[in-house]
């Protein structure tokens, strides 16, 4: 009884918070100043991320590096049996647009990826990449949202911590707040950013799995977890792959809660629909792929009060990955309640692939 209201609070909490991003996120809204006419060259633009030919084969636009990246270690700290760095390294990325690539060298910060890593003096027996939400992307605020210290400690895990393009240490100086830029309803800039994000990802995948050869899994919240499941759909060397909260369309997550308000308006007035939208942004949904990562190494985490990611959003994904491995949490998409729970589910889970010993 008490956990179905903790849920039922969390979920009109979550509708309060949706109901804020979104008039946020409509500040800023590309299609205000788009008649019919340019909608259609930006759709034309958007083409080139969704030739049949890309998405038969996204690492055309989607490729890590073949040279690991060069970290810089910014600050290191002594742990009692390792050390916790930050690094950071330059960008692989190129902008694929050349219209974007204007826009984008105006922007400062965003191609120095920040990368912070907990790592053991004696070898883990695996390594986590962790992924953060939109609008937020500090440091410490995910030691406490992910339990660092949990995975670090007790779990025996080398973790890695990414933050994503225009977000906290990356976030442009002309914008107003963490996330602002990315997404947003600009398709062009979005894809591009995603592209950003895989070759970054990746790289740092390879750096990483340079330090150790152990087994290396992904795992993310929100936005987080929709890049870790799009990581585990086009690179196969990741082990295993945690994606929490995660839409499987971020174009359908934005139409369906925009019922009635002015983008939505606006978007079908320019000829936009909902199957549009999603085939815009096919590029970066896992929906566009088989997941490179075994069925039995997938587990996908959903929260019973979150009125953001719904569950029809997340069950796309669970459903397209052939049902794996499913755990739900108590609370909602902000008010996480039983996070630690989904911690303790983890180890069970690596332990029950033999990637870790069994945690008590």
């Amino acid at each position: 009884m008490f956990s179905a209201l903790a849920d039922h609070a969390c979920a009109r909490f979550d509708r309060v918070m949706r109901h804020g991003l979104r008039r946020v996120l409509m500040q800023r809204n590309e299609l205000d100043r788009l008649a019919r006419a340019e909608h259609e060259r930006r759709l034309e633009a958007v083409g080139r991320y969704t030739d049949p030919a890309v998405l038969a084969e996204p690492d055309r636009m989607l490729a890590p590096p073949d040279a690991p990246p060069r970290l810089a270690p910014l600050s290191v700290r002594r742990l009692a049996d390792g050390r916790a760095t930050h690094f950071t390294f330059a960008s692989p990325y190129r902008p694929r647009d050349p219209d974007y690539a204007r826009e984008y060298a105006g922007y400062d910060r965003v191609d120095t990826v920040h990368l912070h890593a907990w790592q053991h003096d004696r070898p883990a027996p695996a390594s986590i990449l962790l992924a953060h939400g939109w609008c937020v992307g500090h440091r410490r605020l995910h030691e406490i949202e992910f339990s660092i210290s949990t995975l670090y400690r007790d779990l025996g895990l080398d973790v890695y911590f990414y933050v994503q393009p225009y977000h906290s240490a990356r976030k442009p100086t002309s914008a107003r707040f963490s996330g602002e830029l990315f997404p947003s309803t600009d398709l062009v800039r979005t894809n591009e950013a995603f592209i950003q994000t895989a070759q970054d990802v990746r790289a740092a995948i390879t750096a990483i799995l340079r330090h150790s050869p152990a087994p290396l899994g992904m795992m993310g919240s929100s936005l987080g977890g929709y890049t870790s499941a799009l990581i585990a759909s086009i690179d196969p060397r990741l082990s295993f792959v945690v994606p929490i909260m995660a839409p499987a369309s971020f174009a359908y997550l934005l139409w369906d809660h925009g019922e009635g308000d002015p983008f939505r308006r606006q978007a079908e007035a320019l000829g936009m629909t909902r199957e549009r939208f999603h085939q815009s942004w096919a590029l970066h949904s896992p929906l566009s792929y088989a997941p490179k990562v075994p069925w039995e190494r997938r587990l996908v985490v959903t929260a019973r009060g979150d009125a953001l990611v719904t569950d029809a959003h997340a069950d796309l994904l669970w459903e397209h990955w052939q049902r794996p491995r499913r755990f739900r949490f108590a609370g909602g998409h902000f008010l996480q309640l039983g996070r630690r729970d989904y911690i303790r589910e983890l180890g069970r889970f690596l332990a029950g692939l033999d990637i870790i010993p069994e945690v008590r």
